[in-house]
């Protein structure tokens, strides 16, 4: 083979390279472009779901605004009414402030109006929280007098007192509003059983409350060794009443359907007049108890003689029997200590005194309260 053979060959394998790689260029740039129309949808597709989530959202925050304002109506119209007087007020406070204390003076809004929202808002979010708002409804009223007040003075070196009255008006009015509304929100209407309900329960608390002060001011005091003391109170049943100064006094009393001495002393169903008599007749002491001579067992016979007129008519009932004056208190105080020496007694109980003393309810309830308010007389124990 000659050298242009050579030539030849070489040249026609560079021309078949050249196709080559024309063709593999060729190749690459249709698939370049095909991933670049497929990016280019991708991409489409991504702006189209963007833009269709953001309508979606639009749509749905104009359905949740127009629902709210469907639901209150109430509440815009008194945003409005709470937010035009406060922007009034600002602006010319501002205005005032300027002609008093130069530039500087547009902040003089924010001693004013500002602190008077700011407490407004505080005691508003301390309410919702159950906080207390005493001081926070104190700071609202104190600012607000201070805003009506310069709102005032600003009116009359304006145009007199009618400019003065609006204008002050026209300062506090947003916060009066505000207050009303969070204060005092809707609620429903309470029947009268439910008024009445709650009307009692409020007098039982202010009678539990009386009667607990009163029982403080009675109550005795246990000094103890480390020098502190602890109040000690009389268990029982007790009402209110009040002393001759006027003073809350608890005096005991009975447990309304349970006796005398409430349900630990009640006394046993009576089955009638006849039953009563027979039960004090075998209650009644013997001939030789009668003259015993240290008085313990019972009263002499003319006692016992007017005992028995004291016994109840079927006319009267037995709750009616009184005793009247036969034997001084005197007397009965001292048959009672010797009956509690004996054991025969319970002083604690008026029934108890009533039966063995053979005397009326009345005086045997006189001597049990004696005795329990000063735990007997001096140098007697209960057996």
């Amino acid at each position: 083979m000659g050298i242009r053979d050579e030539i030849r060959a070489d040249r026609a394998a560079k021309r078949e390279q050249d196709r080559a790689d024309k063709a593999q260029q060729a190749e690459q740039r249709r698939a370049d472009a095909a991933a670049q129309r497929e990016q280019d949808r991708a991409d489409r597709q991504h702006r189209q779901q963007l833009k269709a989530q953001r309508a979606a959202a639009r749509r749905e925050r104009r359905a949740a605004a127009l629902r709210w304002v469907s639901a209150h109506p109430i509440e815009l119209l008194m945003s409005v009414i709470v937010i035009v007087p406060a922007l009034l007020a600002w602006t010319a406070m501002a205005r005032y402030g300027q002609h008093i204390y130069g530039p500087v003076g547009w902040l003089l809004p924010l001693f004013t109006e500002g602190a008077m929202w700011a407490f407004a808002f505080a005691a508003h979010t301390a309410r919702r929280g159950g906080q207390p708002t005493s001081w926070l409804l104190t700071g609202v009223w104190i600012f607000a007098g201070a805003a009506a007040a310069l709102n005032l003075l600003h009116g009359l070196a304006v145009d007199g007192w009618l400019t003065a009255a609006v204008m002050a008006t026209v300062s506090v009015g947003g916060v009066v509003a505000h207050q009303i509304i969070t204060a005092a929100p809707m609620r429903t209407r309470r029947s009268r059983a439910e008024r009445a309900a709650a009307r009692t329960q409020r007098q039982a608390r202010r009678r539990t409350v009386r009667m607990e002060r009163a029982a403080l001011h009675q109550a005795v005091g246990q000094l103890a060794d480390d020098g502190t003391v602890t109040l000690l109170h009389r268990p029982g049943t007790v009402t209110l009443t009040r002393t001759w100064t006027g003073r809350r006094h608890l005096a005991r009393t009975s447990l309304p359907g349970h006796g005398d001495d409430g349900p630990h002393h009640a006394p046993a169903p009576t089955g009638g007049v006849a039953e009563e008599i027979e039960q004090w007749l075998r209650e009644s002491p013997s001939p030789e108890s009668l003259t015993d001579p240290t008085g313990t067992a019972g009263d002499p016979p003319g006692d016992l003689h007017r005992d028995r007129a004291d016994t109840p008519s079927p006319d009267t009932g037995v709750d009616e029997i009184t005793d009247p004056p036969r034997r001084s208190l005197t007397e009965l105080r001292e048959q009672l200590r010797q009956a509690v020496q004996t054991g025969t007694v319970d002083p604690s109980s008026a029934e108890s005194i009533r039966k063995t003393l053979r005397i009326g309810r009345d005086r045997a309830k006189q001597l049990r309260d004696e005795w329990t308010d000063t735990d007997g007389p001096a140098g007697v124990t209960a057996a």
